[in-house]
């Protein structure tokens, strides 16, 4: 680094593709997103859309389109990032910014900064909910109370904040209309159409959730905590929802001059211990320089003597060399058994309770209060004789009690036993961590056996088709897998796979399968007699029990036409792409890796210039989604003339529906989730 040169901070950032450069770099040079630009240094990676852009990358900021449509908002759910951002000259961030701390902390879980234009026509508030829910960040059971009061500030937020409406009052045809109209000019309007509106999520220690939504109105002034009623006819922000809003959350604050709206939720987890907060602060910010142990064997542990006694610490030194301890480290009081703490990362501390500063008590509970130190045994040493006080320190974080004076025999033993517990725990973690790794490495090697959106795009454009598609991978490894197969000039072969089971055997599967599919030259054939020589194939691989459903199928383009067979596979649906209107077709047959002379029946439909066709995983409707139920043929074929109708302009359909799928389901999917669209015209205005 040249000297004198301060070193910058490196971010990455994901970029929709549409965005115009000149607001690119005005926006990364602008202090309304970092708090000291000159001292940033920005990876940018583009994107068509969130699905351009890896899984496995973390993202510091992403910037989303001016106009934000719903595939963008749903990179909520789908990118690893915390800050999304629309990116517009006419935005003006003004008290907002800046949106990210130069030194690459985090101050918030996530963030969303989207203009009031772009705000007011999408679901920004569920999908927000719905991101943190994924997150794992709030619980399920608290997540439909969550969306509800933050949909409710949000909304007050829009209109009554950054809009200036006044909705009060009763309501006439005619006023209704007239307000409708004053709502559009008001939206076109740079001065309030261009207001932001940022919605951020945070964690405190305690477990609670604090959401805000920040506006560029004129504010509100709260009525008083003794006013429970609604506040009618009140042209302000917040007015005549905050009863409801407060009904909902542990606790509702005003900042900003009422224009920023504070919502704090109870998970129902108990309180953390209170802590040193300098402390762990102070941690958070040093863990990167604290070394790392890695004990072998135990007498090669560091060992921290927190007494207030020299004569102590000297006595309980001498005990532990004498056994061949020799990497000891003291302590004379409790804030400086905390500053130790920091610098050696000790693999043991002994603890004596009644020290001056801060006692035992105070230094198990700042110890406990950060997660890298909630292994770390600690012995407390006593000369109190009240059970009262022996039993607080194991309440407070003790692992173990010995009573003064000490005994040099059970020292020994103690230290020695929870020492090869620590070091039992780290060769646990250490396995925990390479399995981790392995298994990411699996994933990513799952992954990439679908076609990447650059490559289903560009083959689309070649075939005059518009290919989107969604994979997501549960917690275990799976055995889902689609592709692409170009054929000739004008037939294209597409497939979908689905191993049963879940873990190492199903990926390794999908692995042999893939290898099968593209190791021959047999694509061309008729698609019943083509999974009949793969199965042949795959049942001299597979171990018994073990079998994969699959859908091989043909679009010729100039036959205007479908032709496909299905090994058990999930029915697919033909639908039309102006009127939303669709059927399933006959997914039947036996799935591959059972019988070894299976035969498969080639079924033929249209497919014109209007058609599209959907393929997905059994994930989409045999997963339970938050009323309970499944979603059933009839909702899924609902959905899918809902989302073509209510669309006004080009959508990438499987993205759509897949977003609100993710919407309703768990964070945590049971299985593999696999859905493609193959759309053989653009949608066009439906409206």
């Amino acid at each position: 680094m040249t000297a004198g040169k301060e070193s910058r901070t490196a971010h990455s950032v994901a970029i929709a593709q549409s965005l115009a450069q000149s607001d690119i770099d005005a926006l990364l040079a602008s202090s309304s997103l970092w708090d000291a630009p000159d001292r940033v240094s920005v990876k940018s990676v583009t994107g068509q859309t969130p699905e351009d852009f890896s899984h496995n990358r973390r993202f510091s900021v992403c910037f989303l389109p001016s106009g934000v449509g719903r595939e963008w908002l749903g990179g909520l759910t789908r990118l690893d990032c915390d800050t999304f951002v629309e990116c517009s000259s006419e935005i003006d961030f003004a008290d907002l910014a800046p949106l990210i701390p130069t030194n690459g902390g985090r101050s918030h879980a996530l963030s969303v900064c989207m203009s009031t234009r772009s705000a007011y026509h999408l679901p920004v508030a569920r999908k927000f909910v719905t991101a943190l829910r994924h997150r794992g960040l709030i619980a399920e059971k608290i997540a439909a109370t969550v969306e509800m009061a933050v949909q409710e500030a949000f909304a007050n937020s829009l209109i009554h904040g950054n809009l200036e409406l006044d909705t009060s009052g009763h309501l006439s045809m005619d006023s209704f209309t007239e307000l409708g109209e004053e709502t559009k000019r008001r939206l076109a309007s740079s001065k309030h159409g261009a207001r932001v509106i940022l919605l951020t999520a945070r964690r405190k220690k305690n477990g609670h959730i604090v959401i805000t939504v920040n506006d560029q109105g004129n504010g509100f002034t709260p009525p008083s905590d003794s006013c429970s009623t609604a506040v009618a006819g009140r042209k302000t922000t917040f007015g005549r929802g905050l009863p409801l809003i407060k009904s909902l959350c542990h606790s509702v604050s005003f900042s900003r001059s009422g224009r920023s709206i504070e919502l704090q939720f109870d998970q129902d987890k108990a309180d953390l211990l209170t802590t040193s907060d300098i402390f762990v602060s102070e941690l958070d910010g040093n863990k990167d320089q604290v070394p790392d142990t890695d004990i072998r064997n135990p007498q090669n542990a560091t060992i921290l003597i927190a007494d207030d006694t020299m004569l102590s610490r000297e006595i309980i030194a001498s005990y532990l060399r004498s056994d061949g301890f020799t990497n000891l480290v003291f302590a004379k009081d409790g804030e400086d058994a905390l500053d130790q703490v920091k610098i050696h990362n000790p693999d043991l501390i002994i603890l004596d309770i009644i020290m001056p500063k801060l006692d035992g008590y105070g230094v198990c509970k700042a110890i406990r209060a950060n997660p890298d130190y909630a292994e770390t045994p600690i012995i407390a040493q006593t000369a109190l004789e009240e059970n009262e006080g022996r039993t607080r320190i194991f309440d407070d974080g003790a692992t173990d009690l010995i009573l003064k004076p000490l005994n040099k025999a059970e020292l020994i033993a103690r230290t020695r036993i929870h020492l090869e517990n620590r070091l039992l725990v780290k060769q646990l973690q250490a396995y925990q961590e390479r399995t981790r790794s392995e298994l990411t490495m699996a994933r990513d090697m799952q992954e990439n056996l679908n076609p990447t959106p650059e490559n289903y795009r560009g083959t689309g454009i070649d075939y005059g088709l518009r290919i989107s598609a969604t994979f997501q991978m549960s917690s275990e490894l799976g055995g889902d897998m689609w592709g692409l197969m170009p054929i000739d000039e004008h037939r294209l072969g597409v497939y979908i796979v689905d191993f049963a089971g879940h873990g190492l055997g199903a990926a390794l599967n999908t692995f042999r399968l893939h290898s099968l599919i593209w190791s021959d030259q047999l694509h061309d054939r008729e698609p019943g007699e083509y999974l009949e020589n793969l199965n042949r194939h795959l049942k001299g691989l597979l171990p018994i029990g073990q079998y994969a459903t699959m859908l091989y199928g043909i679009i010729d383009r100039v036959e205007s036409k479908f032709t496909y067979a299905s090994a058990a596979c999930t029915s697919p649906v033909l639908g039309n792409s102006l009127t939303g209107q669709a059927r399933y077709l006959d997914g039947s047959g036996v799935p591959l890796g059972v019988v070894r002379n299976a035969r498969y029946e080639t079924r033929e439909v249209p497919f014109t210039g209007a058609n599209f066709l959907l393929l997905y995983s059994d994930a989409l409707i045999e997963t339970t989604l938050d009323d309970g139920q499944f979603l059933s043929e009839e909702k899924l074929l609902s959905m899918l003339r809902e989302t073509i109708v209510e669309s006004k302009s080009e959508i990438d359909l499987a993205a759509q529906i897949a977003d609100q799928f993710m919407d309703r389901a768990p964070a945590q999917l049971a299985d593999d989730f696999t859905i493609v669209s193959l759309q053989s015209t653009p949608i066009p205005c439906a409206i």
